[in-house]
């Protein structure tokens, strides 16, 4: 009975690993194909005023180059801090309307894009990017409340 099943075993093996080379080969490349560089996605615009929430983590991953000043809130409805940060926010997106992008991203939807950005642990977790590729992160409040202190971080950014 165990040499049934050695040889049953041994049988699974050797078809299984059949099948992993065939499926695994290297397809042949296209001689002209054009070759064409990687280049970092670009964040999205708000032109309208508001703060655009988050339904796509590839739209603001690190490295993504930005047009205009953007300021990326990462937050959870639970988050007494975060519902204190949201009115400041709104209330900036309305001011600085065509100048500044704001962004929200819920870090219970899109959790990996806040650890990808390794502001820390906590939340609210703010993240200022320029168009020269710089970037400043604040976590909590202490720095952006009440309102004026947050306008002077982006009058001094702009």
């Amino acid at each position: 009975m165990k040499k049934i099943l050695y040889i049953a075993a041994a049988a699974f093996v050797a078809i299984t690993a059949s099948c992993a080379s065939k499926t695994n080969e290297a397809q042949p490349a296209e001689e002209n194909a054009p070759v064409e560089a990687a280049q970092p996605a670009a964040a999205p615009v708000a032109q309208n005023g508001t703060v655009i929430e988050l339904t796509n983590a590839d739209a603001v991953k690190p490295g993504t180059l930005v047009e205009q000043l953007t300021v990326i809130d990462f937050n959870a409805v639970w988050c007494g801090p975060c519902r204190q940060l949201t009115p400041v926010l709104e209330e900036m997106a309305q001011k600085y309307q065509g100048k500044v992008t704001f962004i929200s991203v819920d870090v219970d939807k899109f959790g990996e894009l806040f650890e990808a950005y390794n502001v820390g642990q906590s939340i609210p977790a703010v993240v200022f990017l320029s168009p020269d590729g710089s970037r400043e992160d604040f976590v909590g409040i202490a720095d952006l409340l009440p309102a004026d202190k947050f306008e002077a971080i982006i009058e001094k950014k702009l």
